[in-house]
């Protein structure tokens, strides 16, 4: 059996859970790892544990805590098993039937009366690829809008990759760092964040590989490579900067590629041309000769890869930030060869196409972006909102956003649990979990895995799949255009995107850890992207500045949206989150083993610390132009000075009874790519103790 992760710190009464029955293979659902599971369900086909898969060739067995919490929020008294309906401020339970009748009528009355732009889906945890293909087409044939987990997770990295190379998906495996000379890992903890998947970095150094990590914090990853670069939060655009300038200075990069292969290298050169070491150093923290360093290594360590995490994406600098980074990798030729390349939970693989007849397709009549939804719930533009997913708690201003959903007329959330935007809603339906839905997941090695559904469905909950497609039948919509089950939804979805037409369900069902994609008609697949060096851009280059949406000059972060006019001298510190292990969103709260695990705290440096005067364990009070919240301090040297750090993913309607730490950050976006911004925002902060509280 493959690992099963029991952490020390968990209870006495806390055991092992011993399975039976039948041992089920399925694949992770939660970050787009892709990682492997054994899952252990009994003979009333309920899950019991979980298990890391030690036939999975990518996770190998490994496995962080997450998958196996789940296990208790299936069952666990925080489950929503029956629709229901608000009658006078408390739910009632009704029947699916009555669910759809009222959901449908609604829907049409607003549709005709208000327009298909009044209304409005949070979808960022609808489901499968079953659930997520049913969407799509309802979306079409109705004109909703759709917000998914982009602004709040990778809208940035998306849009500046698909500016420069033409497809914003990772463009290289992870598993592809056995082969790699150096890997450059930036804002990224992937150690707790692709725990099941960091053993690669491990092959990778005993395979030769120089492993970098440039943090502002000293993280479980950087304890465990070669090299850690501390960086001042928010500068690490400066830093790539004075890289591309090193390299250009010196004739580094890969001339040949760079003629053959890219566009606008002059204008590159030109706009870092006075980023000099020294300069970087000066903004950075990093001291001149480790940036000459780095730009060495990486002008003869080829091939490398590059590897960011959220550090630079959920900023307010982003978009310049991974152009400088991205550029670097480009011009050292770092792109389509095995070991090179940028790894990322990203995994487009394109849309289906034509799904819909055309002359049933709605268009939106009103197009928003995410900033421009706030406004539009508190102006009552938007009468219905579908939710799958908590954006009370992972949105910022959430207070502003619980607001505004609280105005909207007629909400309707499908969900595991009465989360924060579940008691809002007017409707709640019941959703199934991902282990009791099948379905294609595709993963941060570029694969494609068909996962099979480990249990039945929990009491009366249905998948996205079969609510979307009932209530278009209930609405008049044209149901021939849904598949009836997860897989006549992929062959649906497979023959009309011909980048994935040669994947069948069966191909994935034989392939122990699935097929690489893209993988055309002919079924060859890629195993990375632009091994051909064809690009799909306008010039069938790499286009080095993008789309020029997004200037390369550096941004100082205390400048940039959020924080732009604020008086450092009344918020002198900077507020970011992190994430660890034991969460992924807020889907695991409501573990009792996770609850174990992690509670919420502010990390700070122990002179800072000594500055606001607290010890460990205390109440310290943290304030932002946008709310407060008061979180135990744990002191640790892993952090800067000047900075707190805490995590995102803790609500008043679950066990932790908490305010969500995404009260305390601003509606604001990185300029270029849209990303909503939760790392380094100025605050303040005080001993609760002080306050007389």
């Amino acid at each position: 059996m493959g690992f099963y992760i029991r952490p020390q710190v968990l209870s006495h009464n806390s055991k092992p859970m011993a399975h039976h029955g039948d041992m089920r293979t399925s694949i992770c659902s939660l970050c787009n790892g892709g990682c492997g599971l054994k899952v252990s369900v009994d003979q009333s086909a309920k899950v019991q544990a979980v298990f890391g898969d030690p036939d999975n060739p990518y996770n190998k067995g490994k496995l962080c805590p997450k998958p196996m919490e789940i296990v208790q929020t299936l069952y666990g008294p925080d489950r929503v098993g029956y629709p229901l309906k608000k009658v006078n401020g408390q739910f009632v339970r009704i029947s699916w039937d009555e669910a759809l009748n009222i959901i449908a009528q609604k829907h049409l009355n607003y549709l005709n009366n208000d327009g298909s732009g009044s209304i409005v889906g949070f979808t960022s945890k609808i489901g499968g690829s079953y659930s997520k293909l049913a969407l799509s087409i309802f979306s079409e044939l109705t004109g909703m809008a759709n917000f998914g987990t982009g602004p709040i997770c990778y809208d940035s990295e998306e849009k500046v990759r698909k500016a420069m190379f033409g497809s914003g998906s990772a463009s290289t495996p992870l598993s592809d760092a056995i082969f790699a000379k150096l890997i450059l890992i930036i804002g990224n903890n992937c150690a707790q964040t692709k725990a099941g998947q960091f053993q690669w970095l491990q092959e990778a150094r005993r395979a030769g590989a120089k492993v970098v990590v440039i943090d502002p914090r000293y993280t479980e990853t950087a304890q465990q490579v070669d090299q850690f670069i501390q960086i001042k939060p928010g500068t690490d655009g400066a830093l790539g900067m004075a890289l591309l300038h090193l390299i250009i200075k010196n004739k580094q990069y890969d001339e040949e590629f760079v003629r053959e292969k890219t566009k606008d290298f002059d204008q590159l050169a030109k706009a870092v041309a006075d980023f000099t070491p020294e300069k970087a150093a000066q903004i950075t923290g990093v001291p001149q000769e480790v940036i000459e360093k780095l730009a060495r290594d990486l002008g003869t360590s080829r091939p490398a890869m590059l590897w960011p995490g959220r550090g630079i994406v959920c900023v307010n600098n982003a978009g310049s930030t991974l152009l400088a980074f991205e550029a670097l990798m480009a011009i050292l030729g770092n792109i389509g060869k095995p070991g090179s390349g940028i790894v990322s939970h990203i995994n487009g693989y394109g849309k289906a196409n034509n799904l819909v007849p055309p002359e049933a397709v709605v268009k939106p009549h009103r197009k928003r972006n995410a900033q421009e939804l706030y406004q539009a719930l508190e102006e009552g533009e938007i009468k219905m909102l579908y939710i799958a997913g908590n954006p009370c708690a992972n949105w910022p201003d959430s207070n502003r956003m619980s607001k505004g959903i609280a105005g909207v007329d007629f909400v309707v959330c499908h969900t595991l649990v009465l989360d924060d935007s579940a008691m809002l809603a007017d409707i709640v339906l019941p959703a199934v979990h991902w282990l009791e839905e099948s379905g294609m997941q595709a993963g941060i090695n570029r694969v494609m895995q068909w996962k099979e559904k480990t249990g039945e469905p929990y009491a009366e909950a249905k998948s996205g799949g079969d609510f979307f497609r009932q209530l278009a039948s209930k609405m008049g919509l044209p149901v021939s255009c849904f598949p009836d089950n997860p897989e006549e939804a992929w062959e649906l979805e497979r023959t009309h995107n011909p980048a994935i037409v040669g994947i069948t369900v069966e191909r994935m069902r034989q392939t122990p850890g699935g097929v690489h994609y893209p993988c055309p008609e002919n079924g060859e697949e890629s195993v990375r992207l632009f091994a051909n060096a064809v690009f799909p851009t306008a010039s069938g280059k790499i286009e080095l500045l993008g789309d020029k949406r997004v200037e390369l000059k550096y941004s100082d972060p205390l400048e940039a949206p959020g924080n732009a006019g604020m008086l450092q001298t009344e918020y002198p510190y900077l507020f970011s989150t992190v994430k660890v292990a034991a969460h992924y969103h807020t889907e695991c709260q409501y573990s009792e083993w996770a609850r174990e695990l992690e509670k919420p705290y502010v990390e700070l440096h122990p002179l800072t610390a000594v500055e606001l005067e607290v010890t460990d364990g205390e109440e310290l009070r943290i304030e932002t132009a946008t709310g407060s919240l008061v979180l135990p301090v744990r002191i640790t040297h892993t952090v800067p000075r000047n900075v707190l750090f805490t995590q995102p993913y803790y609500t008043m309607k679950s066990g932790y009874e908490t305010l969500p730490v995404n009260s305390l950050f601003p509606v604001a976006c990185d300029q270029a790519g849209g990303n909503f911004v939760n790392k380094n925002i100025l605050c303040r902060a005080y001993a609760e103790r002080r306050l007389g509280r």
